[in-house]
């Protein structure tokens, strides 16, 4: 039976597609790239499928179609849809085919509550090999910032009624100044650490519109982590891979207080150094080490995934 991977079309975060390429790597061939929010009307020849990833932006198509086959590893429920997500038809689902391995410790404990038996398997782009992504560009003491202040960028909230879009016409200027203050603090610390820059980008302004697009965008970002020696950025499929990949990572966990955003790091942020921007003067690369206990984790991932597909 032919496996299926899974892709978020009309996303605009390339992340998803690192988590795609990640199993991807994995499998090595004969795949099919899935719409992660249209497993419930697969009407294909039977298939398994590797589920993995943030469930989901619509928690109504689901549970699976019955053509799929499910295994559920590095599986994220986000708070700002598990009550809908979590209905009877999901909960009997997931119970059909505990154990059900988590992305972080927050789905965990929230399936947990559900009588479902868990495991906390941390993530697919833990798995990646630098050697698959390194080329001719690389240069020694590279530094690179991906998205490092996406978190902090002032947004008017236009889509969330009146009152909402008001408050945050009101916080904007306070928002802005302080996020200039945290950019300037940032790059001055920046210039004092001898490093050749390079930078990338994990969000796009266009919506990815095709798995093949999202896949080359992947890629790109992956080859940029390859060929660099340090990652500052607040991306966690940024930092993960470059854990993965061995390299020293700043991860800036700032504009992560919501539950909707703190609930995906849970569990998670062992693997790097993580710092509010406040604390970036007090660090230089050297003092930054490079974490290995992920290995047991993208180990027990690997043969997973393998035995799924063989058996």
């Amino acid at each position: 039976m032919k496996t299926g991977v899974l892709g978020s079309l009309n996303t605009y975060n390339i992340g998803d597609y690192i988590q795609t390429l990640a199993v991807i790597k994995l499998i090595g061939h004969g795949y099919k790239v899935l719409d992660r929010e249209r497993l419930d009307s697969y009407k294909d020849k039977p298939r398994k499928v590797i589920v993995n990833g943030w469930f989901m932006e619509n928690p109504l198509n689901f549970p699976l179609s019955n053509s799929l086959t499910p295994l559920f590893i590095s599986f994220h429920i986000n708070p700002s849809v598990s009550n809908k997500f979590l209905n009877k038809n999901t909960v009997k689902y997931l119970l059909k085919h505990q154990p059900i391995g988590c992305r972080d410790t927050y789905t965990q404990s929230l399936l947990e509550k559900h009588n479902i038996k868990t495991f906390f398997s941390s993530c697919v782009t833990l798995t990646f090999n630098k050697k698959d992504f390194m080329n001719s560009s690389y240069k020694k003491n590279t530094a690179l910032i991906i998205g490092a202040f996406d978190r902090l960028k002032p947004n008017v909230e236009i889509n969330k009624g009146i009152y909402k879009m008001l408050i945050s016409l009101i916080k904007t200027p306070y928002k802005f100044l302080n996020y200039q203050i945290k950019k300037m603090i940032f790059n001055q610390w920046l210039k004092k650490q001898n490093v050749h820059l390079n930078f990338a980008h994990q969000v796009v302004r266009k919506k990815i519109s095709s798995h093949a697009e999202g896949i080359k965008l992947a890629e790109e970002v992956l080859v940029k982590i390859a060929n660099s020696d340090y990652i500052i950025t607040s991306r966690i499929h940024s930092a993960l891979p470059a854990v993965a990949m061995g390299k020293k990572v700043i991860f800036i966990n700032e504009g992560l207080e919501n539950i909707n955003h703190s609930s995906r790091l849970s569990g998670l942020q062992s693997f790097f150094k993580s710092i509010k921007l406040k604390d970036i003067r007090m660090l230089n690369f050297d003092s930054i080490t490079i974490d290995v206990t992920h290995k047991g984790y993208s180990k027990n991932i690997e043969e997973i995934i393998n035995d799924f597909i063989r058996n």
